[in-house]
């Protein structure tokens, strides 16, 4: 459901074609100046990420630019992420902003207030509620969406981001003022906290949706505590907790948690959904695959197949961690480096996952690589913390196309909205 992001582009646009009624004679300010050597640089890095990926792990796997350290092997990036004595996340400053005040424990260190509000979170979503509750709901409103589409549908918009928006609505007990406000919230708020490059204009927008959405759900506790509802939703076991004097189950308490869940409930699985049919639309083996296991209702190996389109096709390239006290990664090892204190770190999943040295044939797809070959959620403490609703959730979202013959998209690509798909038509017999 959340997942620390970096906005590394991996895609291109193509550039706007706009009509010029004097072409072989522009005005000097029309005239396109030449791309110097470190744009460069840059359009060429971003389109050979992997090959540049692939000889950073093998020529400087732990590579320092100024204050940055780039940590690129599978050992290294999970030692990193592992620290949070010497690493810390990046983003408490604006979960802040987001609640008012309050930090959300995915931006928390190892703490007493982490323990408790990571215990109560565990306490209100059980892991038992997987099949007795998330299955049911993803399973049947994913097919009761696309069986309202004959032969194509918009994967993205009216699949992907409704099915987990119904998730936030009725298992979490957060419907919103209504479907599409709720995606528009927690696109904002997401973009905004966990991208470092918004611009003022998007900040502004997310910090104003974060002030509705925490009116509109301090309302909604209020309600239903007058109401003294009953409902077995993840709020509903809040607010038991809450009458059974457990500590950080204030309203306030509630209330922040809930926000932090919710935005990363959203747009990280319509993300994740639409990146891994992008990559089997693609793939032809991979997809015939894919849809022998939708078909058979094999959940666990059409998950598999998740994991996998998502090593090649990740939501993205790695995550920051900010260096709080001097540390040697690779400790004892030849590429050993020594980060000081104050170091911004950028721990590469995307490399990692397609390191040799920990995956057999990393450039194969493969379905029988264990678990622990894949980052695509994080890893550590501030791993995913819906990362077993996601290993249905998504399967079941992409079981509802996959099962309908002569599958293939309606265009070449995802249509992106900054950070986030917005569109994604397919087509269907």
């Amino acid at each position: 459901m959340s997942n620390e992001a970096l906005d590394i582009p991996q895609r291109q646009q193509p550039p706007v074609q706009t009509p010029n009624e004097n072409k072989n004679n522009p005005s000097p300010d029309q005239q396109v100046q030449p791309a110097s050597l470190t744009d460069k640089l840059k359009a060429w890095a971003l389109s050979h990420i992997d090959l540049l990926l692939a000889i950073l792990r093998v020529v400087k796997p732990i590579l320092q630019i100024k204050q940055l350290v780039i940590v690129t092997r599978f050992e290294d990036v999970q030692e990193v992420l592992s620290r949070d004595h010497a690493f810390n996340v990046t983003y408490e400053e604006k979960m802040r902003a987001i609640t008012n005040g309050s930090n959300f424990f995915l931006g928390m260190a190892p703490s007493p207030q982490y323990q408790q509000d990571t215990s109560n979170a565990q306490i209100a979503f059980r892991r038992a509620d997987i099949d007795t509750i998330v299955t049911p709901l993803c399973e049947q409103y994913s097919a009761s969406l696309v069986s309202q589409h004959s032969n194509q549908i918009d994967f993205t918009r009216d699949l992907a981001s409704k099915v987990p928006a119904h998730l936030v609505a009725q298992y979490i007990g957060i419907p919103g003022p209504s479907q599409a406000v709720l995606i528009e919230w927690t696109t904002a708020m997401f973009h905004y906290l966990f991208f470092p490059d918004t611009t003022p204009e998007e900040n502004q927008k997310a910090l104003g949706y974060a002030a509705l959405a925490r009116e509109y759900i301090d309302q909604l506790i209020t309600e239903r505590k007058q109401q003294n509802s009953t409902a077995d939703d993840v709020l509903g076991r809040y607010l038991t907790m809450q009458q059974a004097g457990l500590p950080g189950t204030s309203d306030l308490d509630i209330r922040n948690n809930l926000i932090g869940i919710i935005v990363g409930a959203i747009p990280t699985t319509s993300k994740a959904a639409t990146l891994v049919l992008e990559y089997l639309l693609s793939n032809p083996e991979a997809l015939e695959s894919a849809q022998q296991a939708a078909k058979n209702n094999n959940i666990p190996l059409l998950n598999q197949h998740v994991l996998e389109s998502l090593r090649f096709n990740p939501f993205n390239p790695g995550v920051f961690r900010d260096c709080t006290s001097d540390y040697t990664i690779a400790r004892g090892n030849l590429r050993s480096k020594t980060v000081k204190k104050g170091s911004s770190v950028l721990a590469l999943t995307q490399s990692a996952m397609m390191d040799r040295r920990k995956l057999e044939s990393p450039r194969e797809f493969k379905l029988d690589r264990p678990s622990s070959a894949y980052m695509p959620y994080g890893y550590g403490l501030h791993n995913c913390f819906g990362q077993h609703i996601n290993n249905v959730q998504i399967p079941h979202i992409l079981k509802a196309v996959l099962v309908k013959r002569n599958l293939h998209a309606a265009v070449t690509k995802p249509l992106y909205k900054g950070p986030f798909p917005s569109s994604f038509p397919i087509q269907f017999e």
